[in-house]
């Protein structure tokens, strides 16, 4: 078998691409040990899964209403609208398990609201409305979102079979 190669001539551009794309390929998906970049940016040690700080004195009333609701990580979170005695759910699955759970008092109502942009927008509020002892009244809301209807139609929710039926003038 004859060489076609010739030693005395440099590589084609071809060539040169070829073996850097195979070289920069190798590169990318060669495993790299963890010891070797551990080092090389600063951390502040491993993260951990800590609930937001509540102010001492109203923290015993937001451990009362997480117990009381089940959620032992939820804490207030007033940038969204959260209080103390104010919690809001996901989506209406998530409040329905809720109410299933502990039940209470179930309202809709319509909620105005705006876009960053200013344009109105308007959504149907849902709220479970429970008496936690030692603290009172608190509401569970989310908005109805008619994209979760594919998880069943909304007259299968409890929660939606327990909102107070308009009355009928004869």
């Amino acid at each position: 078998m004859e060489r076609t190669d010739q030693p005395d001539q440099p590589p084609t551009p071809t060539q040169i691409l070829t073996a850097a794309t195979v070289i920069g390929t190798l590169a990318v998906l060669a495993p790299i040990p963890p010891r070797t970049i551990r080092g090389l940016y600063p951390t502040a040690g491993p993260l951990k899964a800590t609930p937001a700080p509540v102010p001492a004195s109203d923290g015993a009333q937001v451990a009362a209403v997480s117990s009381f609701l089940g959620l032992p990580h939820w804490r207030p979170r007033p940038e969204v609208g959260e209080t103390e005695t104010r919690v809001l759910m996901w989506s209406q699955l998530e409040l329905n398990a809720l109410y299933e759970r502990i039940g209470g008092t179930v309202t809709s109502r319509q909620v105005e609201h705006t876009t960053s942009d200013g344009r109105p927008w308007t959504e149907e509020e849902i709220t479970v409305t429970v008496d936690v002892p030692g603290v009172g009244l608190v509401q569970a809301v989310t908005g109805w979102c008619d994209a979760l209807a594919k998880h069943g139609p909304r007259n299968t929710l409890a929660l939606t079979r327990a909102l107070p039926r308009p009355a009928v003038t004869v």
